[in-house]
């Protein structure tokens, strides 16, 4: 018992004090009102990452002051819905590359802030990274757009329930690739920035990419998503967690197997044992914004990766097909 404790008494040392981490990331009682309740959430997820073990490095974050509840209820409102398209779906796909590394060079993370736009930003990625794929060039397109323009539905839904893309409230990539995307002008974040909220919509400089919709991996499998990132970065949904959450660096092992999602990212390559994924919490969080974990093929996959499909958008021929 007496190392035990000492073992989580030395790991929670290793993580910022309170003072330090609202000084840190800008909390303090006069702009963020209960400073007692911000102290208490500290410290609750403190403790809980001094019992984790992952075979990484767990750490606070901006996110560390929160109670889950509250966490959860912002950042993760990724739908799950149905996915809606008439494109080809790529389906039974067996990897021929699962052995090596995989990494494909995308554009840099970004930060959906105290918004539940997991969704757009899993959407823009996606874009950005095919872009990128066809042309070389790094573009920066436009988040906010569809936070405040997009509320495509599954063909179930009416607007802004649980069926459609609703702004910080929630949505799905696919609904978007297959609905409001299709041959709409995609905005540059330059003219059209990103703010965290939900606005009126309004237009912004054309980027002059154009989208005839999206393919799909499905059934997902550890093959079929493997064999899909031999060909290019895929906008995927999981089941976040705590873990996930207060993730710091290396290889996240024995990740849950669980079905349920709530979060939007991108996967953009793998290793021998690993999966590679892009977040949209800033560059501060995980290794420069993304993460690694284990390929587990239980239940289904990690953190539910298998769940769902895996989308990818296809360029339209004006915007260089590919």
């Amino acid at each position: 018992m007496k190392s035990v404790l000492a073992l989580l008494t030395a790991v929670k040392a290793t993580q910022p004090s309170f003072e330090e981490w609202a000084k840190e990331y800008g909390f303090n009682g006069d702009n963020n009102g209960d400073d007692d309740s911000l102290r208490a959430n500290y410290e609750i997820t403190v403790s809980k990452i001094a019992e984790l073990e992952g075979g990484c490095t767990y750490r606070v974050n901006q996110f560390s002051g929160m109670s889950w509840d509250e966490f959860a209820s912002t950042m993760l409102t990724f739908r799950g819905g149905v996915a809606s398209s008439d494109l080809p779906m790529l389906g039974g796909i067996e990897a021929t590359a699962d052995v090596g590394d995989v990494d494909w060079d995308v554009t840099p993370v970004k930060d959906q802030g105290s918004c539940g736009s997991c969704w757009a930003f899993g959407t823009i990625a996606g874009i950005e990274a095919k872009h990128k794929q066809a042309t070389s060039e790094t573009v920066s397109l436009s988040e906010q757009q569809l936070v405040d323009c997009d509320h495509s539905c599954d063909g179930q839904g009416t607007e802004c329930d649980t069926n459609c893309n609703c702004g910080c409230s929630g949505g799905q990539a696919d609904w978007a690739y297959g609905n409001y995307l299709k041959s709409q002008a995609i905005y540059t974040e330059a003219s059209y920035p990103y703010k965290a909220s939900g606005g009126a919509c309004q237009s912004g400089t054309d980027s002059g990419i154009r989208l005839s919709g999206f393919t799909a991996v499905s059934p997902m499998s550890d093959s079929a998503l493997a064999a899909a990132l031999n060909d290019g970065a895929v906008v995927v949904a999981i089941g976040a967690n705590f873990e996930f959450q207060s993730y710091g660096s290396g290889i996240l092992s024995n990740p849950t197997t669980s079905c349920s999602l709530n979060h939007q990212v991108m996967a953009t390559g793998y290793g021998p044992n690993y999966w590679k994924i892009k977040n949209s919490w800033g560059s501060a969080w995980g290794e420069g914004g993304f993460i690694r974990f284990e390929r587990a093929t239980g239940g289904c996959g990690p953190f539910g990766l298998f769940t769902y499909i895996g989308v990818v958008p296809t360029l339209s021929a004006s915007a260089v097909e590919v």
